[in-house]
C-alpha cells in the first residue's frame, strides 16, 4: 500500500475560483518520536521523517502558505505563489504541539490544525479505527490555545464527534458520521441528519472559541467527506471548506481521470495525506507521479445471488474481491426484476443490502464501490442510493437529472456514464465522448460479448481519436453469465488486448462470486490491480 494517500476535492475546487497558481495540500495525523516495527498506527509518521519532508519541500522550492492566504486567493483577493503548499494536521493528536510545532517554528511554516473537540480533555480512551488510543495522546485545551497563539497555526473544527463513525445500516456497519444517515431501527431523515451535524458543529465551534478566544472559520471533514446535508449545516454556521476530505484510494481514482499531478495548473485539487511512516522519497514520488497513468481495474457484480446466500453472502463476495484485487467494484443497485437493494420509497425493496456489501468490500479490499443504476429509475431512487456507502454511480443514457439529484445528496459522488461500444463502427459512438465527459467524470465503454481481438483494437483506436478520452474511459469486457460464461482464456486475452492497444483502464461484467465465475485465477490475472501496469517507485 502506498505510504502517501491521495485525497480528492474535485467538487470543492470546481465550485471555487481557482487561485493564480495551483495549490498542493499535504496532511498529517500523528507525528511520533519513534515507531516500532509492526505498530498498528498506520496514520503515524516519525518526527525524523516529518522533518525531512519539510526540508525536502524547502529544498525543492515549495512555499507553505496560510489557510487565510488560500481563502483570499480563492475569493479573488490575491494570488498564491508558485509551488504553494498548505500544511494540515487532523485528528487532534497532541504530537502536533509536542513534535510538529517546534519544527514549524524552525522552518517558519504556517499550518492548519483541525480539532475533533470530543477528544480534548475527556475521560477514558478514544476509539480510532480498530484501536483504543489513550486520552493523553490528544491535545489539551491549553495546548490548543498555545497552538493558536503561536502565530503560525490556525485552528479549524472537525466537529465535536463527527470523527466517530455511526451505525449506518441495519447490519450495524460503522460509516462516516458526516455522510451516513444514522440507523436506529430506521434511517434518520435528511432534515434530521442536517440538524444532528449542525448541532455537533455548533458545539465544537463554541468550545474552540471559549478556549482560544477566536471563533474557527474553517471545517475539515473527517474521513469520508460530507453529504449535502452536512455542507448545508456548515454553511448555516459560516464554516468554509478549503481542504479535501480524508480518505484512502487503492491503485487509482476515477476523479483523477485525465489530470496530471499536484501542483500543475490543471490539477483539480487534492490532499496528499501521510501514512505508514512516509518519508521524503514517498512525498517526492507522489508529487511527481502522473495520476493519469494509474490503471483502473473494475469488476461488476449483481446482488441477486449474494442475497440468496443469506448473511454470509456479503462476506463471501468481499473475500473474493480481496482475492481478485480490483481497484473498483460496480454493484448492481437494483435487481433484475426492478427491485432495489437499498432503502427507498421509490421502488419495491428487495433488501437493504447495498450499504452493507459496500462497507464489507471496502473494509476487506480497499476497493472503491460504485452503484450501477438503471436510467429509468426515478429521481427519488437516485437520491436514496446516494445515501448509501457507495463512492459513485454508473448510469446509462437519459439520467442527467437523476445524477444531479444524487449529487445534491452526496456532492462527492463519482459520475460514470456507461456507453455500449458496438463492434461495427465504434467511432460513431466514440465521437460522442467529448460531450459526455463534460458532464461525467468517467466513461464505461461496454464491449460486445462476441468481440474479437481486431475489434478490440478498433474500439480502443476509436476512443483514442477523442483528445484525452483514453484517460477517462474504462473498457468493460462482457464475461457472459452463468449459462454462457466467457472462456477464462478469452477474458484474460481481451483484457491484455485492451492494454496492448493503448487502453489504460479495463474491467469485466459480471462476476458471480458464489459460482466462481470467472474462475478466480484467470479473473485475477485479467483484472487484478496488482498486475499490469505495475506501480513503479
Amino acid at each position: 500500500m502506498r505510504s502517501v494517500v491521495l485525497i480528492l476535492a474535485l467538487l470543492l475546487t470546481a465550485a471555487m475560483p481557482r487561485p493564480a497558481h495551483a495549490l498542493v495540500e499535504l496532511g498529517w495525523h500523528d507525528i511520533r518520536a519513534t515507531l516500532p516495527d509492526g505498530d498498528p498506527d498506520t496514520d503515524a509518521v516519525t518526527t525524523r521523517n516529518f522533518a525531512m519532508q519539510l526540508d525536502w519541500l524547502r529544498g525543492h522550492g515549495y512555499v507553505p502558505v496560510s489557510a487565510q492566504a488560500v481563502r483570499d486567493a480563492r475569493a479573488g483577493r490575491g494570488a498564491l505563489p508558485a509551488k504553494a503548499v498548505l500544511l494540515t494536521f487532523d485528528g487532534g493528536y497532541r504530537s502536533v504541539y509536542t513534535q510538529a510545532l517546534p519544527l514549524l517554528r524552525a522552518f517558519n511554516y504556517p499550518a492548519l490544525v483541525a480539532v475533533p473537540t470530543s477528544r480534548i480533555d475527556g475521560a477514558g480512551s478514544v476509539r480510532v479505527g480498530m484501536r483504543d488510543v489513550p486520552r493523553n495522546a490528544f491535545l489539551s485545551w491549553d495546548e490548543v490555545k498555545a497552538l493558536q497563539a503561536s502565530g503560525l497555526v490556525e485552528i479549524a473544527t472537525q466537529g465535536h464527534d463527527l470523527a466517530t463513525p455511526i451505525a449506518g445500516d441495519p447490519q450495524g456497519d460503522l460509516l462516516p458520521a458526516a455522510t451516513a444517515r444514522r440507523w436506529n431501527g430506521g434511517y434518520e431523515t435528511e432534515a434530521a441528519q442536517r440538524e444532528r451535524i449542525r448541532a455537533d458543529l455548533a458545539s465544537s465551534v463554541d468550545r474552540i472559541e471559549r478556549a482560544t478566544g477566536k471563533r474557527p472559520q474553517l471545517i475539515v471533514w473527517p474521513r469520508g467527506g460530507a453529504s449535502g446535508a452536512a455542507r448545508a449545516a456548515a454553511d448555516s454556521l459560516g464554516l468554509v471548506t478549503i481542504v479535501g476530505p480524508d480518505g484512502r484510494v487503492n491503485t487509482s481514482e476515477l476523479r483523477y481521470a485525465g489530470v496530471p499531478r499536484p501542483g500543475d495548473a490543471a490539477f483539480p485539487g487534492a490532499r496528499l495525506v501521510m501514512a505508514e511512516n512516509a518519508g521524503p522519497a514517498d512525498l517526492a514520488y507522489e508529487l511527481r507521479r502522473d495520476a493519469r497513468l494509474d490503471g483502473v481495474r473494475a469488476v461488476r457484480v449483481s446482488l441477486d445471488d449474494i442475497a440468496a446466500a443469506g448473511p454470509s453472502g456479503a462476506d463471501t463476495l468481499a473475500e473474493r474481491i480481496r482475492a481478485i484485487h480490483p481497484s473498483h467494484v460496480i454493484v448492481d443497485a437494483m435487481s433484475a426484476d426492478g427491485g432495489a437493494w437499498f432503502a427507498t420509497g421509490a421502488a419495491p425493496v428487495r433488501g437493504d443490502l447495498l450499504s452493507h456489501v459496500a462497507a464489507r468490500i471496502k473494509a476487506r479490499s480497499g476497493a472503491q464501490v460504485l452503484a450501477w443504476m438503471p436510467a429509468n429509475a426515478s429521481v427519488d431512487a437516485y437520491a436514496d442510493v446516494a445515501s448509501t456507502a457507495i463512492d459513485g454511480i454508473v448510469v446509462g443514457d437519459g439520467a442527467d437529472a437523476a445524477i444531479a439529484r444524487a449529487r445534491a445528496v452526496r456532492p462527492d459522488l463519482v459520475r460514470v456514464r456507461a456507453v455500449n461500444l458496438p463492434t461495427a463502427e465504434p467511432a460513431a459512438v466514440a465521437s460522442q465522448l467529448p460531450a459526455l465527459t463534460s458532464n461525467y467524470d468517467f466513461i464505461a465503454a461496454m464491449l460486445p460479448a462476441d468481440i474479437r481481438a481486431r475489434a478490440v483494437d478498433g474500439a480502443v483506436k476509436a476512443v483514442a481519436a477523442s483528445p484525452d478520452a483514453l484517460d477517462r474511459t474504462v473498457f468493460v469486457i462482457d464475461a457472459g453469465d452463468v449459462t454462457h460464461p466467457l472462456d477464462p482464456d478469452d477474458l484474460e486475452a481481451q483484457a491484455r488486448r485492451v492494454i496492448a492497444s493503448g487502453g489504460r483502464h479495463v474491467g469485466y461484467s459480471r462476476d458471480v462470486a458464489l459460482k466462481d465465475l470467472p474462475p478466480l485465477d484467470p479473473a485475477r490475472a485479467a483484472i487484478s490491480a496488482r498486475a499490469f501496469p505495475y506501480q513503479e517507485r
